[in-house]
């Protein structure tokens, strides 16, 4: 335990603004999971509903089909978790370095 605190500590995570460092973890995280499941035929079978009859995204099925739509919900979700958060509009880099954002946030 204290080789992670020092490993973490030596990249500069512990020493200010942890939750903000935890909280866009979980976001890429969460983001990874659900774009990851949607390259599966078994996701893109159980979205038909939601996809079908979304009041943005019912254009998908006419365009892409049933599992180009899914991949496509899947690389986005992708991007997503690149960019660590869509409201702020952060680069890979801007995950930790607050001045390398590609758009400032609050």
């Amino acid at each position: 335990m204290n080789a992670l605190i020092n490993l973490l500590s030596r990249f500069g995570l512990l020493k200010e603004d942890v939750d903000y460092h935890l909280l866009r973890a979980a976001m890429v995280v969460i983001f990874l999971f659900f774009g990851y499941q949607k390259w599966f035929d078994y996701e893109a079978q159980v979205l038909i509903p939601y996809i079908s009859h979304g009041p943005l995204i019912f254009w998908m099925y006419p365009v892409f089909g049933i599992r180009g739509a899914s991949w496509f919900l899947g690389f986005r979700n992708g991007c997503l978790a690149h960019s660590c958060s869509w409201d702020s509009g952060t680069s890979a880099w801007g995950f930790w370095e607050r001045s390398a954002r590609l758009l400032p946030s609050s």
